[in-house]
């Protein structure tokens, strides 16, 4: 009998440690924008969130001088570990009145993911890097 609690334990840390790595999972939540580096320039930002849910994405924007947040919806996709393609959809207004909104060119994006852990995320796009905080 007491073999098995150890067996059990054993299982379950196995599985706890498998779970930790699965990158899908650690990108779930709500990401707050802190900063963007770009050519040696370090711009502070708290307006900007990134919001996942499984394939899911929303892309919010806080507007201090309406005290309100402006929104698009859209897809995640993971292609591996290290590649990350958030694509904007025409939900709930056409993704090219959103845009001014972003430094976005177009309704996809590319990135690279840096850094993923239950506090930090760290994407690379377009020779920019964004440091994100779990919110």
């Amino acid at each position: 009998m007491k073999g098995m609690k150890y067996w059990m334990i054993a299982a379950v840390v196995i599985i706890l440690a498998a779970c930790s790595n699965d990158t899908e999972h650690k990108l779930e939540g709500k990401w707050q924008l802190q900063q963007v580096e770009a050519n040696g320039e370090v711009i502070q930002a708290d307006t900007v969130f990134y919001n996942f849910q499984n394939i899911l994405f929303m892309y919010q924007v806080y507007l201090a001088d309406a005290d309100s947040f402006s929104n698009q919806h859209g897809y995640n996709t993971l292609k591996d570990e290290t590649s990350l393609t958030l694509e904007l959809d025409n939900y709930p207004r056409p993704v090219t009145s959103f845009l001014p909104r972003t430094d976005w060119s177009s309704k996809t994006r590319e990135f690279t993911i840096e850094k993923l852990s239950g506090k930090q995320l760290i994407l690379n796009s377009e020779g920019k890097r964004y440091i994100f905080r779990k919110f």
